[in-house]
């Protein structure tokens, strides 16, 4: 059984390491448009659609934009299924995503959709065999079209409409939480703490994932949550560095160079070397630093006003940046000195074998 759940959550977290360059294209695409449309005065595109010249494309870029981020349905289901049959999932894959853009249950409908489409092409592989000249049709006939089929039955005409209700129920509970000041620290909170609580493992993914497949919904607060915290270790582990010198080993100075990189792009794991010099005390200290910062980004109000970037330059794309940046701030300096005070990152006989941090896999939140 365990095995089985945790085959399912690698295949939701391929889907979703596909669909995240769809994310940031599109997004990046919105937010250039936006900050060039504030130079000529004005935050709304949709007053240049009748314009021409520089305006007109203003409009034209963001439209793409919003247009690439509708993909992510599409590319959520298809890759779901990929991660689990190859190839011979795509098709059913991507009516899955088709499906959950039309019914509106999202990317719930995506993955789930995904899934059965993937387990489904890899049973029909399977069990359906047919010998001679007419063994291709089972790859390009038979086997679409009984997956697409289940696609058609299962998720539109049996749980579309169930999945866009409980869809569109989530997306009003998080909401809600988002527009109460007291709920919206609450989740600050919990996703901070997630996220700086194993730099990349479990935790920080299910929190991560969490807050990526809202924003394919249009629910761009959590995303905003998780984009400060993830770079507030990295970057507490490299100021603490240079707060305090001669309290790194040369390793962990040049790790800590590097760090000042990796908080800027949005790379938590730099912060990785440092953690595990001693975990019982950084942990919790990473934590704590994930949790002041992101409640700090909540109580100051860094509200969506088009699709986050992540990374120390995703505040430009927030409303009140000044809040995103006295966030990180807050949780680097929780970091920097609480980091020197706690731990002697001298001493040999607590550091990380040097297998442990070559081994480390980088990826971007």
């Amino acid at each position: 059984m365990n095995k089985m759940l945790n085959d399912v959550k690698n295949h939701l977290m391929t889907g979703i390491s596909y669909a995240l360059p769809i994310i940031i294209a599109g997004s990046l695409m919105v937010a250039v448009a936006k900050i060039i449309g504030l130079m000529f005065g004005e935050s709304n595109l949709d007053a240049f659609a009748d314009s021409e010249g520089m305006k007109h494309w203003l409009y034209l870029t963001q439209d793409i934009g919003f247009k690439i981020i509708g993909l992510m349905n599409y590319v959520l289901g298809a890759y779901v299924a990929f991660s689990i049959a190859g190839k011979k999932g795509l098709a059913a894959g991507f009516t899955a995503g088709l499906i959950a853009s039309l019914t509106g249950s999202g990317f719930l409908g995506a993955i789930l959709g995904g899934l059965l489409a993937g387990y489904s092409s890899e049973w029909v592989a399977r069990k359906i065999r047919i010998e001679g000249s007419a063994a291709s049709s089972v790859p390009l006939i038979i086997l679409p079209f009984i997956t697409v089929g289940l696609q058609v039955l299962v998720m539109r005409l049996l749980l579309g409409d169930a999945l866009s209700w409980i869809n569109l129920a989530l997306m009003a509970w998080v909401q809600s939480m988002t527009e109460d000041g007291t709920s919206t620290v609450v989740l600050a909170a919990v996703l901070g703490g997630m996220i700086c609580f194993d730099l990349g493992g479990p935790v920080n993914k299910a929190a991560w994932g969490t807050a990526n497949v809202l924003f394919l919904s249009g629910v761009y607060l959590p995303a905003i949550l998780v984009n400060v915290a993830i770079i507030i270790p990295p970057l507490g582990y490299a100021a603490a560095r240079f707060l305090r010198p001669g309290n790194f080993s040369q390793t962990l100075k040049e790790a800590g160079n590097g760090g000042v990189i990796m908080g800027i792009l949005g790379i938590s794991e730099g912060a990785i070397p440092f953690t595990l010099k001693n975990p019982a005390r950084l942990i919790p200290l990473n934590v704590l630093a994930g949790v002041l910062g992101a409640v700090c980004v909540a109580l100051f109000k860094a509200y969506p006003i088009m699709p986050p970037l992540g990374g120390l330059y995703g505040g430009f794309t927030v409303g009140h940046p000044w809040a995103y940046f006295i966030g990180a701030l807050v949780g680097t300096v929780v970091i920097a000195v609480g980091a020197n005070l706690l731990v002697n990152f001298n001493d040999d006989e607590t550091a990380a074998p040097q297998s442990a941090v070559d081994d480390i896999e980088i990826r971007f939140d």
